[in-house]
């Protein structure tokens, strides 16, 4: 029998939100000499990193040089709530002053609408344990008569939590704890995400993974508590707790994504793998 060892495990997170929140961008919202803006929006709406559509029915004449009605980029909020632009999302998390996206005053009011999108998937730093549980309700159909109860199996939900080292300084291409605190915070958008939950990761190639696979689960959830723990000599920690809404899956990887050639032959897809073996996509294209 083989064991594994929780060592291999770690946690990608997915900004997400299917909430839209509008408001107006006047003149005097823009600072033009410090490339921020402000709008009718609640604190803690947005947060660094973030990843928005903004669009308007007109031009969003406030961005310099840009003449379409609707762009995405990656956003800092401070802490009065002043928006900056950037075009990496490393940028915006450090709020560079030489990377952001110069502004005008606009010469009227603009309607905006803004939305989060979907950016790439990022591993959580310093995780020190993930937890996920699966049920599934049961409805009993025992009708009168019957010696043994019937049971009949229905939805299926899901919940967990994330235990790791509390971060509020940026982190590179990762997400931070103070991120998930937020999350939790921010009432406009709400507290949706998605994440990966691996248990055996692609790429270490070690150990009982001599064989290079990947296990992981894919998950919807939201975030319903956030707890800090600040003991005296001791490390600060954070703990994160979520129930998951849509479709679970476990994944199973058993061919690295190195071995995959994605080839086009007439009307299907064909993914090959380096030892011959071929897998054809049933869709057509």
């Amino acid at each position: 029998m083989t064991v594994y060892l929780g060592n291999a495990g770690n946690v990608e997170l997915t900004r997400d939100s299917e909430d839209i929140i509008t408001g107006t961008i006047r003149a005097v919202d823009v600072s033009a000499t410090k490339d921020m803006f402000s709008f009718d929006f609640s604190f803690g709406a947005f947060i660094n990193g973030d990843f928005v559509e903004f669009s308007s029915a007109s031009t969003l004449s406030f961005i310099s040089g840009w003449a379409y009605p609707k762009g995405n980029w990656f956003v800092n909020v401070d802490q009065l709530g002043g928006l900056r632009l950037y075009n990496t999302y490393s940028d915006a998390l450090a709020g560079t002053a030489n990377n952001r996206v110069p502004l005008d005053v606009p010469g009227a009011d603009i309607a905006i609408s803004c939305k989060i999108l979907n950016s790439v998937p990022r591993l959580l730093a310093n995780i020190i344990r993930f937890e996920l549980s699966t049920d599934r309700e049961a409805v009993d159909t025992s009708s009168l008569g019957d010696e043994f109860r019937n049971q009949y199996s229905t939805l299926i939900t899901g919940s967990g939590s994330i235990d790791c080292v509390f971060d509020y300084t940026t982190a590179g291409q990762s997400e931070i704890a103070v991120y998930l605190h937020n999350l939790l915070l921010r009432q406009q958008f709400g507290s949706d995400f998605k994440a990966n939950l691996y248990i055996l990761t692609e790429g270490q190639a070690k150990g009982v993974n001599v064989g290079n696979h990947s296990v992981w689960y894919e998950i919807s959830g939201v975030m319903t508590n956030a707890a800090i723990q600040c003991t005296a000599g001791d490390i600060i920690e954070s703990r994160f707790t979520f129930v998951t809404t849509g479709e679970i899956k476990l994944r199973v990887q058993t061919v690295t994504l190195n071995d995959l050639v994605l080839n086009s032959a007439g009307d299907r897809m064909i993914l090959s793998t380096a030892d011959a073996d071929i897998l054809k996509l049933g869709e057509d294209l």
